[in-house]
């Protein structure tokens, strides 16, 4: 009976050992499996990934436009002056009066020059009566060829002087020969005229022209089928190409291009204005921000989006302008560009675009729901 009791209590011993290891053992399973995942979270922690935005490259024409400016005038002005010195006996208009071709606007006094033709007259009269005498005493013999000769020559000597006076006297008045509006004057009556001296001066505000001066980079590129833009107070007007010179002004260096306003723009002369020309346009060419490219040294590069990783690209760029440059090599169409986000990028970082990481939360929100 002892015995018997002895094999039971052993046999309780066993079993309370057996379950005190398997206790163990799963508790030991359990505090593994537990270090495991933590530590499978920890390596989840430790891989960052970055919200980008991206852009799908696609080509595009690229137009460049160089401003420069200059002053409006009108495409025809005369400077009414005179031929000799003179005074001036009326003007006949004031700055701003209209004016039609062939109107006398300037007269100067008379008085000098039409004593000068009364003289003149006489005189041709006089030597030509006297060459008719002579010619006729000639013809009966009273008197040599040579007399008859000289007698010519007087005579057209005086009828020269005679039609000079008389050119003199019809140029006391002073006519306008194109249409338009007195835009300046310079003289008033009773003053003295001064030979090649403006006293007024005549526009013809119907046509008007812009002179333009261009620097030499951009002076090869301009012709008459370069597409211009006229700028007056943040008005835009279309203009044209009329001439450009090949010599380049003392002093500036700049050459002129004239270029013609369209009529009726409401442009009036000595505006100053700013012209834009089209000095070059490419074709199916990849333009991007100019606030992704990364500067480093003299290296130019940007993040593209490969898969879920981010590439470091190195690029070159040329003309730019309103935030977009052009990119001349290292990227071509079909690439997706990281344009938000890539200032804190490295190369090979893992990526996601905030389109989906939005839309990730908004599905688990709908899932917790």
């Amino acid at each position: 009976m002892l015995k018997f009791f002895t094999r039971i209590r052993l046999l309780l011993w066993i079993l309370a050992l057996v379950g005190l290891g398997i206790l163990v053992s799963t508790q030991v399973r359990a505090k593994l499996a537990q270090a495991a995942a933590n530590l499978r979270s920890l390596e989840t922690q430790t891989v960052d990934t970055y919200p980008v935005e991206t852009e799908i490259l696609k080509t595009s024409d690229w137009e460049t436009w160089r401003s420069y400016y200059g002053q409006a005038k009108s495409a025809h002005t005369q400077n009414i002056t005179t031929f000799e010195r003179e005074i001036v006996q009326s003007v006949a208009v004031d700055v701003g009066s209209p004016v039609k071709a062939g109107q006398t606007l300037i007269t100067l006094q008379v008085a000098a020059r039409g004593a000068q033709v009364q003289s003149g007259k006489s005189a041709y009269d006089e030597a030509k009566l006297n060459y008719s005498r002579l010619k006729q005493l000639n013809a009966k013999g009273g008197i040599s060829q040579s007399e008859v000769d000289a007698a010519y020559a007087k005579m057209k000597t005086a009828e020269a002087t005679l039609r000079s006076s008389q050119s003199t006297l019809q140029r006391t008045s002073l006519k306008a020969s194109i249409d338009g509006i007195v835009a300046a004057r310079n003289v008033e009556p009773g003053e003295i005229a001064e030979a090649g001296v403006p006293l007024l001066s005549i526009v013809d505000p119907k046509e008007m022209e812009a002179e333009l001066m261009v620097s030499k980079k951009d002076i090869m590129k301009i012709n008459k089928n370069t597409p211009v833009e006229i700028y007056v107070d943040g008005e835009k007007h279309i203009g044209w190409v009329k001439r450009t010179s090949p010599e380049a002004q003392s002093g500036s260096g700049l050459y002129p291009v004239v270029v013609g306003l369209p009529e009726n723009s409401g442009i009036l002369p000595g505006t100053y204005v700013e012209g834009r020309f089209q000095v070059s346009r490419q074709q199916s060419v990849v333009v991007i921000p100019s606030s992704v490219v990364i500067y480093r040294g003299n290296t130019q590069s940007v993040y593209i989006a490969n898969g879920n990783k981010a590439k470091l690209m190195a690029i070159t760029t040329g003309e730019g302008r309103e935030g977009r440059v052009v990119v001349t090599s290292g990227l071509k169409a079909g690439d997706v560009l990281i344009t938000s986000g890539n200032r804190v990028l490295y190369d090979g970082a893992e990526i996601i675009r905030k389109v989906d990481l939005a839309g990730k939360k908004a599905s688990n929100k709908t899932n917790e729901g």
